[in-house]
């Protein structure tokens, strides 16, 4: 028996990551496919099936998203709807595997991560700072069947390339570039990642993203005026346009008042309006009311400052090229801080969309683990994991839960996640700084 059980686990260790997607499916896949809410049955198979048919968009599902998003699903309208639900499952399933690998991968590219990890305290101590921050975010999407698994799997593929490559080596520059167009084909904020490369001088990466997201969205209406003799992205691009108003919650397509809408530009709104009583909650979760200018004000204020942000943070941490204290670290957080930084300034994001906090938390922690202990860090990570391991619905109810959401706590972990990641972006693109930990 010691035998056996010893060849099973030298055998999972010789491919972890295909043994814990063939486990992990196994269970998730049939709990996840039938959930009665689903993005997958009330949204995208709905479009792909307008798209299919020549219809216009977007249809009662007022979907929001580049028309490209259908892409992935389009295979799937020809399926009884169990199968394509069981099929979508396990692409969401098999997305969230690959980007949590893609993670690692960009952290062991640093070769202080890679030493400090042989350690078990502190193997163990990294997956479970991991799981404790982010598991909850992944597996909202999930169980939501939304495309998000799909996008957070581009931008950590996209953090993995350049982790993996010299800095300014034009092969992983222009992947990393096409990874980041692509997301932003199939949702539109990762667009914020093209000013923040312009920012860099990172001209490769910055055009292969311009044109990887124009030839998608062209080549998509070209061939679906061809094949249906309809195109849809003008019609898109009408209704993203009604859909931006910093003056309301949602940007004018969801309610003035929406607990579900946790990006910034929705949590702030929601400080400064009375909350209404038709919502039951029995509390007031206004800060300061304020009228519709000044609203406003705040709101656009908001927007500037974090992508000024952003933009210093780019520009600081790329800076030194080549030189940096750990390229690859830099990589990894620079990504999950423009990740989360998206997040925080997009019109409406629901709880499903925050996926990519992942992104900044591995790199937060990733950075602790290689070296000392980092309080700025552990100020970030403590209340994100906090928060993550409050009670839902099932505990709290859905008046407590609702109070809890309207003041912004799944916002309030993206904010964290990007001031961390931004911290560690900073920092290991120093030139130089604390090279010992490479060598």
């Amino acid at each position: 028996m010691p035998s056996l059980m010893q060849a099973a686990a030298d055998g999972f260790w010789r491919r972890p990551w295909l043994h814990a997607w063939w486990m992990i499916a196994c269970v998730a896949v049939p709990l996840l496919a039938f959930r009665k809410q689903s993005e997958l049955t009330g949204c995208y198979l709905p479009a792909a099936d307008r798209i299919v048919q020549g219809l216009a968009l977007p249809g009662p599902e007022r979907w929001v998203y580049p028309p490209a998003f259908t892409l992935p699903v389009l295979p799937l309208v020809t399926l009884p709807v169990p199968l394509s639900r069981l099929a979508w499952a396990l692409v969401t399933v098999t997305c969230t595997i690959l980007g949590v690998r893609a993670i690692w991968n960009s952290a062991m590219q640093d070769r202080g991560f890679a030493q400090a990890v042989k350690r078990p305290v502190l193997f163990v101590g990294f997956v479970l700072g991991l799981a404790v921050t982010s598991v909850g975010h992944a597996v909202v999407p999930l169980s939501y069947q939304s495309h998000d698994p799909l996008v957070f799997a581009l931008l950590a593929a996209a953090a993995w390339v350049q982790a993996a490559r010299p800095a300014g080596d034009p092969i992983g520059e222009s992947r990393a570039g096409a990874l980041l167009g692509l997301a932003a084909s199939f949702k539109v904020m990762p667009v914020i990642f093209l000013p923040t490369l312009v920012t860099t001088r990172r001209w490769r990466a910055a055009v292969a993203m311009g044109v990887t997201g124009v030839v998608v969205a062209i080549g998509f209406d070209v061939a679906s005026t061809a094949l249906t003799g309809k195109a849809h992205f003008v019609d898109w691009l009408r209704l993203a346009q009604g859909g931006s108003d910093l003056g309301a919650s949602g940007g004018g397509m969801w309610g003035d008042w929406n607990p579900l809408n946790q990006s910034g530009t929705g949590i702030l709104h929601r400080w400064m309006v009375p909350t209404p009583p038709a919502m039951g909650l029995q509390h007031e979760c206004m800060v300061m009311d304020l009228g519709p200018a000044a609203r406003r004000a705040v709101l656009l204020s908001w927007v500037l400052g974090v992508i000024g942000l952003l933009l210093l943070v780019s520009w600081r941490a790329w800076r030194s090229g080549a030189d940096a204290a750990s390229p690859a670290m830099r990589a990894l957080a620079w990504v999950g801080a423009v990740a989360c930084g998206a997040l925080l300034v997009a019109p409406q994001a629901s709880n499903y969309h925050f996926a990519p906090v992942g992104i900044a938390a591995g790199a937060m922690l990733a950075w602790m683990v290689r070296g000392s202990l980092d309080a700025w860090l552990l100020a970030a990570l403590v209340p994100m994991a906090v928060i993550e391991c409050m009670p839902g619905r099932d505990v709290l109810g859905g008046r407590l839960t609702d109070i809890k959401l309207a003041y912004g706590s799944v916002g309030v972990c993206a904010l964290l996640a990007c001031l961390g990641a931004s911290r560690v972006a900073w920092l290991a693109g120093r030139p130089g700084w604390d090279r010992e930990a490479q060598t």
